[in-house]
């Protein structure tokens, strides 16, 4: 009997998925061989090719963009985390050609195969080309019916008579029809809202667009101080030049008529830089421990636990308590906080120059996307509206090249940041268009900065709702999928409910399968015929699955979308 199963979206979640179903068709143990040639995989992609998606297509970025995560901790496949980086080993001569900058890094020796390495984003991109193709190849050998399928967007999902089928457009506009489909993989990557005005610009991506529309000289309000607000600050700046002088300092040389950015966050915090990780290992924040609190207290955690565990952990590491104040509100200059933060990081805090809060850190991101799941909802919600920033400025650390720019670009006068607080508003001018956003200042009084140019770098926004394509508007229309909402009881009233969504699509976070609406019945069959189902993968849930949008994460969650195909292909 044959299966047919689609995936939509070709960046690197179908790559993902692809890969490592592949792998497992492969794999004499999985005792699938024998059945490959009974599935059928389709995968949809709206660019015209499949592979790198939105972060690291060369459509989208430029040369010196570069991956926030380190290179062995990105890949594909799950049972192989430093996949990318020995990829980039194999073809690291070719590559430094084309990148001068990173020569050294690219040209590592083996014993120095285990340092943290932050990549051009466009090898990312070559990476996935390169093992999506690989997949391709490997299908045919097995027998797989793998079809990819470039140039052609969903844009909506039906079923009739227990099967769905799609509908799609493709890059001139003529529409057509997939299907039937037993299963069917939402993987569609980033979205960004579509844009208002034309001087206002909802996402850092395409980079060049930028480049194309925002004219030297202007003034430019980038809303974010995050990764993305980094990378809005390199492209911008890209006309200038970077040296270095012989002390080692990186200094920035602008162009004639620079233009000038301005990063607006609520807190003003720029991310933390990566340092070195060291080999200590946890003895209160571990792994172990915190699973066993989940099994102990199922849904039920408590974040006071897991901020006691933090604060015994650092404190035995570093010999001293923590002043937690600090780390929430340092005081000092956006500039000056980051001088410090980064040579920190490159001279390290710990006995041989590891970063000792981010060696604690790292050990636990194995099971983050468990705790965070296992947060009683109250706390959940509370982490969410308090922590959730501060978290992020630590778990996505920017590389130490991209803080050294930033601070030379700061000290250049070119860039600053402002911390708006909660109190801010940001509008448009309908006489001038020019942007305007007023906010207390740090002496108390009320300031008014003006801008002609905005870029919204806040990130992927964690509610699916503000993802304007066709297809999801049409899933959420029909009810076929659902925001995950949660009851918790109010502060001081255990008997008084409040409910709040996470803006993520509803899944069974075990299988990654959509939970369809109790309300609805346009799609029971999802959930009631026990066949392959529907699946959502990425950044559209986010807001249920704390790491969904990084590598690491999604190579996880595809993996067990491929143990479940291959389940049924045993069945």
């Amino acid at each position: 009997m044959s299966y047919r199963f689609a995936i939509i979206g070709g960046g690197l979640t179908a790559t993902s998925m692809v890969c490592q179903l592949v792998d497992k068709l492969k794999d004499p143990q999985s005792g699938a061989r024998k059945c490959a040639s009974d599935l059928f995989i389709d995968v949809f992609e709206k660019q015209n090719e499949l592979g790198p998606g939105l972060p690291h297509s060369e459509q989208f970025v430029l040369p010196f963009h570069v991956t926030n995560m380190c290179a062995k901790d990105m890949t594909v496949r799950i049972a192989r985390p430093n996949d990318f980086q020995a990829w980039v080993l194999c073809n690291s001569r070719s590559f430094a050609e084309n990148f001068p900058e990173l020569a050294d890094d690219l040209l590592e020796t083996e014993a120095e195969h285990s340092r943290c390495r932050h990549y051009p984003r466009a090898i990312m991109g070559e990476y996935l080309k390169d093992q999506i193709g690989g997949a391709v190849r490997a299908a045919q050998d097995i027998g797989l019916n793998l079809t990819l399928n470039a140039n052609s967007e969903v844009i909506d999902l039906v079923e009739i008579d227990g099967q769905m089928y799609l509908a799609t457009k493709d890059s001139a506009g003529c529409r057509g029809r997939a299907g039937p489909f037993d299963g069917v993989l939402l993987a569609t990557g980033h979205w960004a809202e579509r844009r208002k005005h034309d001087n206002f610009f909802s996402s850092p991506w395409p980079a060049q667009e930028l480049l194309r529309k925002i004219p030297s000289g202007a003034q430019v309000g980038v809303i974010g101080s995050s990764l993305s607000a980094i990378e809005v600050a390199l492209t911008l700046t890209s006309d200038g030049q970077f040296s270095r002088r012989p002390d080692g300092e990186l200094t920035y040389l602008p162009s004639g008529t620079p233009r000038k950015l301005t990063l607006y966050s609520r807190r003003g915090r720029l991310p933390r830089v990566r340092g070195r990780i060291g080999t200590r290992p946890n003895r209160y924040l571990t792994c172990e421990r915190l699973l066993s609190a989940i099994a102990a207290h199922p849904y039920q955690l408590k974040l006071s636990m897991i901020f006691e565990l933090l604060d015994r952990e650092l404190a035995e590491a570093y010999g001293q308590r923590i002043n937690w104040h600090l780390v929430v509100k340092p005081t000092g200059t956006p500039a000056a906080l980051l001088e410090d933060d980064l040579a920190r990081a490159l001279k390290g805090d710990g006995p041989d120059g590891e970063r000792i809060w981010q060696t604690a850190l790292v050990q636990i991101f194995p099971v983050v996307r468990e705790v965070y799941l296992h947060l009683e909802p109250a706390e959940r919600e509370r982490f969410d509206r308090d922590f959730n920033t501060h978290f992020f400025l630590h778990a996505a650390t920017q590389p130490a090249i991209n803080g050294e720019k930033i601070l030379a670009l700061m000290r250049a006068g070119i860039v600053s940041v402002v911390r708006l607080g909660n109190d801010y508003r940001l509008g448009q001018n309908d006489a001038t268009g020019d942007f305007e956003v007023t906010y207390q200042g740090c002496e108390g009084k009320r300031c008014c900065d003006v801008f002609s140019y905005c870029v919204d770098a806040r990130g992927q926004t964690r509610s699916v709702v503000s993802d304007s394509s066709e297809l999801i508007q049409n899933l959420l229309r029909k009810e076929i999928v659902e925001l995950e909402h949660i009851t918790a009881a109010r502060s001081g009233k255990s008997d008084s409910k409040d409910v709040f969504k996470t803006g993520s699509i509803k899944v069974d976070p075990d299988t990654h399968r959509i939970i369809r609406p109790q309300k609805s019945t346009a799609n029971a069959y999802f959930s009631t015929r026990g066949e392959i189902g529907l699946f959502a993968v990425g950044a559209m849930t986010r807001g249920q699955i704390i790491d969904s949008s990084m590598a690491y994460g999604l190579a996880r969650s595809t993996a067990t979308v491929a143990d479940l195909l291959i389940a049924r292909l045993n069945s």
